[in-house]
């Protein structure tokens, strides 16, 4: 099979096996945990889309830059300069959404959402683990842009697919 179908084959996995793993999973998360435990999940997914607009446009940026200078070999230096400068700037912001995370999650899980049937500092703790969370996942933005730049599809799709199972598997075990 060619690269470009491969890239496309691999491409619709990556889009629907998330979904599938959702919908599979959903049932189960609202019968081990509860509906009001699983409305944090959506907290944490509102979390995720918002702080994902940090962003700012640099992974695309960084897909189609190092697009641009995969084309070029003399380039490689250029690139690796380029990653490494956008790994300062993405880290750097995972430091502080970590620490915007620590510094909030005593207000947000204490006054902000009003958790009936769980404990204030569960939902504290849940607060704060989610922001540690995100600020973990958010550099995989620029790798995910740098995969898919240099045309790394396959191998972006099937990290992406592993990532979303073991997510799955993990949070109902």
């Amino acid at each position: 099979m060619s690269q470009f179908k491969c890239n496309i084959v691999a491409n619709l996995i990556g889009k629907l096996w998330p979904a599938i793993v959702g919908l599979a999973v959903v049932p189960l998360y609202i019968r081990f945990m509860g509906i009001e435990a699983y409305g944090l999940i959506g907290f944490f997914a509102t979390l995720q889309t918002v702080l994902g607009l940090l962003d700012l446009g640099l992974g695309t940026t960084a897909n189609r830059e190092l697009a641009r200078l995969s084309a070029q070999p003399e380039t490689a230096q250029e690139s690796r300069d380029l990653v490494r400068t956008l790994e300062h700037m993405y880290w750097a912001s995972a430091v502080l959404i970590a620490l915007a995370a620590a510094a909030l999650a005593t207000w947000l899980g204490g006054t902000w959402l009003r958790a009936a049937g769980l404990a204030t500092g569960t939902v504290q703790r849940a607060v704060l683990l989610m922001g540690l969370a995100i600020a973990l996942q958010f550099p995989s933005i620029l790798y995910a842009g740098g995969l898919l730049g240099l045309q790394r599809q396959v191998t972006y799709n099937a990290l992406a697919v592993g990532v979303v199972t073991l997510r799955a598997v993990g949070a109902v075990v």
